[in-house]
Parts: structure tokens; C-alpha cells; sequence
């Protein structure tokens, strides 16, 4: 008898040991998974933002080429092809803007995005050349704040 339940003990023992360290192992393995799956959101978000910020850069160059181009002559090929290339990057820009919208986790980094691109997209329409550059200024201050709220949303 004294066999018996020393065996049951030492059977009971052993269950109770690979339980607990199967539980350990479990824990241990979710948060590695947690983990990994928050470095990758952040490192796939850190890439988003990038590509917008310099999506809209490069549509605002464009816009400022395009103004200039309609500026010195409204008929000419130059004119033309700018126009055609603000319209370019524009698409780029915008499909880089639904991507941080799918992306973000915060709306207040999705609404400075659109702010951004909304900024960028009007500087053509600026009459003279110190409403462009104000224009122009206003969105280069505006794509600031979404780099400063998207970097709050990458930490």
C-alpha cells in the first residue's frame, strides 16, 4: 500500500509539474507572440507614415512647379506636363493617404493626414507669389504636425 501511493504521488507530482510549466510555457509564448505582432505593427506603421510624408512632399514640389509653369506661360507644354504631373502625385499622395487611414490608430493622426494633403492640394489655386508661399508654408507646418503625431503613434 505504502508502494502504491508513493507511485500515485510521485504520478500526481509529475502531472502537476508538467502542467504547471505547460501554463509557464503558454504565457510565456503569447507574450512573445504580443510582442512580435506590436514591433511589426509599429515597423509597418513607421514605413506608412515615411511614404505619405514624402508622397505629400513630392506633391507639393509639384504644385509649386505647376504654379510657376502656369505663371510664365498658361499655354505652354511646360505648363501642360506640369499640371499632369501635380495630378500624378497627387493620385500617389492620396493612395498613400488611405493607407494611413487604414493604418492609424489614432484619428487625430488620420485627420492631420488629411489636413496635410487637403494643404498641399490647394497651393496651385494661390493668385500671387506671397500667397503661394504662405499657402505653401501653411501646408509644410501642417504635414509637420502629422509627423509629430505620428511619431507619438510609433513609440
Amino acid at each position: 500500500m505504502n508502494g502504491a501511493a508513493s507511485a500515485l504521488i510521485a504520478v500526481l507530482g509529475t502531472l502537476l509539474g508538467s502542467t504547471i510549466t505547460y501554463l509557464f510555457q503558454r504565457k510565456s509564448a503569447e507574450r512573445t507572440e504580443g510582442f512580435t505582432r506590436q514591433q511589426q505593427l509599429r515597423t509597418e506603421r513607421m514605413g506608412v507614415y515615411s511614404d505619405f510624408a514624402g508622397a505629400v512632399t513630392e506633391h507639393r514640389r509639384s504644385q509649386y512647379d505647376r504654379w510657376h509653369r502656369k505663371n510664365e506661360d498658361p499655354d505652354s507644354t511646360a505648363a501642360s506636363e506640369a499640371r499632369l504631373e501635380s495630378y500624378r502625385l497627387k493620385g500617389l499622395a492620396q493612395h498613400e493617404l488611405f493607407r494611413v487611414q487604414l493604418i492609424a490608430s489614432s484619428p487625430a493622426v488620420v485627420e492631420a493626414a488629411q489636413l496635410a494633403f487637403d494643404a498641399t492640394s490647394s497651393l496651385h489655386h494661390a493668385s500671387e507669389k506671397p500667397q503661394l508661399r504662405a499657402a505653401g508654408n501653411e501646408a509644410k507646418a501642417v504635414l509637420e504636425r502629422f509627423i509629430t503625431l505620428a511619431s507619438n503613434d510609433v513609440r
